[in-house]
């Protein structure tokens, strides 16, 4: 199954889980749509996120994602890539597999970002 980039178009229940190294994942679960390989949304803490989704090969996708903290409540930070708590900007890079799981495409990856891996789950709806 090769897929396309009209294919990923939808909305998205978008989980995440820290898988190892580190302490601190920034929590942007809930949920996002794909419009022409692009999304953007404001999580529950307030940071703003957009990425891009580029087809990688055969059951891949390329996902480019910036994470915008400095909108989000006074106690609430990102990590940087040594590990240091920030507002600025980052951007978070993974290359997720395109399955189904019956009907619903699933996108599936790994972030690897200041010493920590968070798994990322894309379910569409």
């Amino acid at each position: 199954m090769t897929i396309t980039i009209e294919e990923l178009d939808g909305k998205y229940e978008v989980f995440s889980e820290k898988i190892g190294g580190g302490v601190n994942v920034p929590d942007g679960d809930g949920t996002t749509e794909i419009r022409n390989g692009l999304t953007y949304r404001k999580d529950k803490n307030g940071f703003i996120w957009e990425s891009s989704f580029t087809i990688a090969g055969k059951d891949k996708v390329q996902m480019e994602s910036t994470i915008d903290p400095s909108h989000a409540g006074a106690d609430k930070f990102i990590r940087d890539e040594k590990g240091n708590l920030t507002k600025g900007m980052l951007t978070y890079r993974a290359i997720l597999d395109v399955s189904h799981e019956g009907p619903r495409l699933v996108l599936k990856g790994d972030i690897n970002h200041g010493g920590e891996v968070t798994r990322l789950i894309l379910r569409k709806l």
